[in-house]
C-alpha cells in the first residue's frame, strides 16, 4: 500500500495504471502511460484507455490526447477569478496560480471544510 506517497511519483515509476474511476488514471494518460479502466471515468471510451467495463454509447468521438485534455481543461470547465470574483477565461487562473495572486480563503471557508469534513461519512442520509 502506498498511503502518504506522491501520486505523480508512482505513476513515473509504474509501467500502466489500472482504475476504476480515478483521476489519477487520466493524471497517467497526461503522462504517457497505459490506462485501463474497469469503470467508465470520464476520459474512458474514447480510444485512449483500454476499457473493460461498458462506456456511454455517446462517446464516440476519437480526440487525441491533446484534444482531451483541451476539453477537460480549457473548453469545458468555467473557470471563476477568485480575486474579482467574476468569471474568467483558464489563463486568468493559471496566472493567479503561478504568481500566488489567490487570496486567503478566511474563517468561514475553513469552517465550512472543517463541517463537511466531519459529515463525508453521512452522505447515505441525503443521497
Amino acid at each position: 500500500m502506498a498511503s502518504r506517497a506522491d501520486a505523480i511519483a508512482l505513476i513515473g515509476a509504474c509501467d500502466a495504471v489500472w482504475t476504476m474511476t480515478s483521476l489519477l488514471g487520466f493524471e497517467a494518460l497526461i503522462r504517457g502511460k497505459p490506462v485501463t479502466c474497469l469503470g467508465a471515468p470520464f476520459y474512458a471510451g474514447w480510444g485512449l484507455t483500454t476499457d473493460l467495463a461498458p462506456v456511454p454509447a455517446r462517446r464516440v468521438a476519437r480526440p487525441d490526447m491533446a484534444a482531451l485534455v483541451h476539453a477537460t481543461l480549457i473548453a469545458y470547465p468555467r473557470y471563476h477569478d477568485p480575486v474579482s470574483g467574476r468569471p474568467c477565461p483558464v489563463e486568468v487562473v493559471v496566472e493567479r496560480l503561478a504568481t500566488g495572486a489567490v487570496p486567503h480563503p478566511g474563517l468561514a471557508n475553513r469552517w465550512l471544510s472543517k463541517v463537511q469534513g466531519r459529515l463525508a461519512g453521512y452522505a447515505w442520509l441525503w443521497r
